[in-house]
């Protein structure tokens, strides 16, 4: 639509000039094929960082880079081959009532441009200093406006990828009998039921249970697939509009009934397809296995006092309860090993294999063990009897003989107790603390700097070489902002280069690229106005919006550089205000068009898209300010390069 509007409105011109109808549709596109061209390629370039984003949550905008490319593609064809074609009859392109009413709006855009932009325009570029000082402030006061957490940043919106459905993955102490891990669950159930009744019976349509197993779309290791301790609780949620209230406050209500959970060793809820990250999270490293939990479990304790701190889990979760076999010197002169012990052990107690049967396409195990009674009791173990060579060893006398000796006198059996996983990263021992901010009370920046100011400092001086890093999602939302910070400085390097040859100018395309600063102030005012966190999303808005910043500023330049070159007499500050004048409607349309077209997602709240209104916020936003950034602050600009000497 921008390229038809810019190439119809060129036109239109041509014709006002008293051009036939043919000749001002060849040199109206004519005038503005390279400016649009060279614009559609910025903006594609625009959308290229959007390849390079691995973040689970956003991996949709992957594809915004070839949708924009083959709608541009076609969005060409349309403006340069279609649409010349169709207003170059010389009938009037409208019949009334549709022409008056067109005449009419015409006449009082041609009065505002003439009446107040114009004027306005005059004015900017005699007030270099103020009208630039005007800029500058829009853009602090939106940093400001970041940096006083007035807008709260929010990098991965647990809004994104949103499901129907709410869940609750329990985890109990490792061993814990499956009736403790059932009541549980049911406790989950009754208040699911509780939030169900508090909204009016038209929240949740259903709720399910799997004790025993993790109903989960992320992969689990062997050991978290089927085991007593392990349940999920789902809730089933209406289709909207019947259900008003969105999947991130029927988790927190379910939260508020359910409440102290601390006995649980994790508690994860989940509302979005794809299992997400831990926003607050981080990685503990030390040498000393002491000094690693120890300061694992301070900094959880730490979190565990913040409000809005939720789902606290470590990763020094204590697993199952096993034998350590130790020797005796009685133990070691027979010739016994602790592996051949724990064999004997568990061929005696778990069963030891002695025959396959074949039955049809089975096959069935034959095991020999200990009968039930016997393999119940631990009292058992005082009455073990272990096989040893007679001789000691092969070779020795007696070898091949074979007799029993108490297992009190070759062996101690001592129980212990260790971690249910190891962690090592970078091949050191580690412990991960996780956690999660409820965003209705505490942002994960804040959460963060709240943690690195309050404990890790004292952590690191209490333990020396003890090292935290910030781990889960905080990690990868650093690893998105630094694939950004890579691509989009090759991106803008790459549409200077493309500008400067076409503007044939070293300093022209960096008055287009000022547009950016301004683009990326108007969408933190939309925030702040509407009320919305600035997310990724709203960044990758910003990047959309640089490509139609560059477009709209090029069409303006090379209309300047036409008058100049037509007529070298022609001062610089009149020649900015003709081409100002000149490209207002064109300008003024885009941006007013794109505006319109998104305007109606403003009011999205489906669950499905809802992710997408800071995305549209931060675009309208841009788009607005960045109208009068070419419309005013472009002219300033070209005036302080090539009007500061006349």
């Amino acid at each position: 639509v921008d390229d038809a509007v810019v190439v119809g409105e060129s036109i239109a011109a041509e014709r006002e000039r008293g051009k036939r109808s043919l000749d001002a549709a060849i040199s109206g596109a004519r005038a503005v094929v390279g400016p649009i061209t060279v614009g559609v390629i910025t903006t594609i370039l625009g959308f290229l960082p959007f390849l390079f984003i691995t973040a689970t949550n956003y991996q949709i905008v992957n594809v915004f880079p070839w949708v924009a490319f083959f709608v541009l593609l076609v969005s060409l064809i349309e403006a340069f081959l279609i649409l010349p074609a169709h207003l170059s009859h010389e009938k009037r392109w409208s019949v009334p009532p549709l022409s008056d009413l067109q005449d009419r709006l015409r006449d009082w855009l041609d009065g505002v441009r003439d009446r107040v932009v114009v004027p306005a325009v005059s004015w900017s570029v005699r007030n270099i200093t103020l009208t630039l000082a005007c800029a500058v402030l829009v853009v602090v006061a939106s940093v400001w406006l970041l940096r006083s957490e007035t807008v709260r940043i929010i990098i991965i919106d647990k809004d994104a990828n949103l499901s129907g459905n709410v869940q609750a993955d329990l985890q109990l102490p490792i061993g814990a009998p499956f009736d403790a891990t059932l009541a549980t669950a049911e406790r989950f159930v009754s208040a699911g039921h509780a939030v169900n009744d508090q909204l009016g019976g038209t929240a949740i349509q259903s709720i399910s249970i799997v004790a025993g197993n993790i109903a989960s779309t992320r992969l689990r290791d062997e050991d978290e697939q089927n085991a007593s301790h392990l349940a999920s609780v789902k809730l089933h949620l209406h289709d909207q509009p019947i259900r008003t209230e969105s999947p991130g406050d029927i988790e927190r209500l379910w939260r508020r009934h359910v409440g102290d959970v601390s006995y649980l060793e994790k508690v994860e809820y989940q509302t979005t397809r794809v299992q997400d990250r831990p926003t607050v999270a981080y990685a503990v490293k030390h040498d000393d296995a002491k000094a690693l939990v120890d300061a694992a479990t301070e900094l959880r304790s730490f979190m565990s006092d913040m409000p809005g701190i939720y789902e606290i889990s470590d990763s020094l979760s204590p697993g199952k309860r096993h034998f350590e076999i130790r020797l005796t010197p009685a133990g070691m002169a027979a010739g016994l090993t602790p592996a051949s012990l724990g064999r004997q052990l568990r061929a005696n107690f778990n069963g030891a294999e002695v025959q396959r049967i074949q039955r049809g396409r089975d096959e069935i195990k034959v095991m020999v063990r200990y009968p039930t009674e016997r393999r119940r009791s631990l009292s058992e173990r005082a009455n073990e009897r272990i096989i040893r060579p007679a001789g000691g060893g092969a070779g020795g006398p007696g070898a091949g003989a074979y007799t029993e000796v108490p297992l009190s006198t070759v062996a101690r059996l001592i129980e212990k107790r260790g971690l249910a996983t190891l962690t090592r990263i970078d091949g050191k021992q580690a412990a991960l603390v996780t956690g999660r901010a409820d965003t209705a009370t505490i942002t994960p920046i804040q959460a963060r700097r709240q943690i690195g100011e309050g404990i890790i400092p004292d952590l690191l001086e209490r333990y020396p070489g003890l090292k935290i890093e910030i781990h889960g999602a905080a990690r990868d939302s650093r690893a998105m902002l630094e694939t950004l910070g890579l691509t989009v400085p090759l991106v803008l390097l790459a549409m200077y280069a493309l500008m400067a040859a076409f503007l044939r100018s070293y300093w022209k395309p960096l008055v287009a690229v000022v547009g950016i600063p301004i683009a990326f102030a108007g969408s933190v005012l939309g925030h702040w106005i509407l009320g919305w966190d600035f997310t990724a999303m709203s960044l990758f808005g910003v990047v959309g919006v640089a490509g139609v910043i560059v477009n709209d500023a090029l069409v303006l330049m090379d209309r300047y550089n036409t008058i100049r070159r037509d007529n070298d007499a022609i001062p610089a500050i009149a020649a900015v205000s003709a081409a100002t004048r000149h490209r207002f409607r064109a300008v003024l349309l885009t941006s007013l068009t794109t505006v319109l077209g998104l305007s109606p997602l403003l009011y999205e709240r489906s669950d499905e898209l809802l992710f997408l209104v800071p995305l549209v916020v931060s675009m309208l936003g841009g788009l607005v300010l960045s109208g009068l950034f070419i419309l005013f602050i472009l002219p300033t600009l070209v005036m302080i390069a090539e009007g500061r000497h006349e």
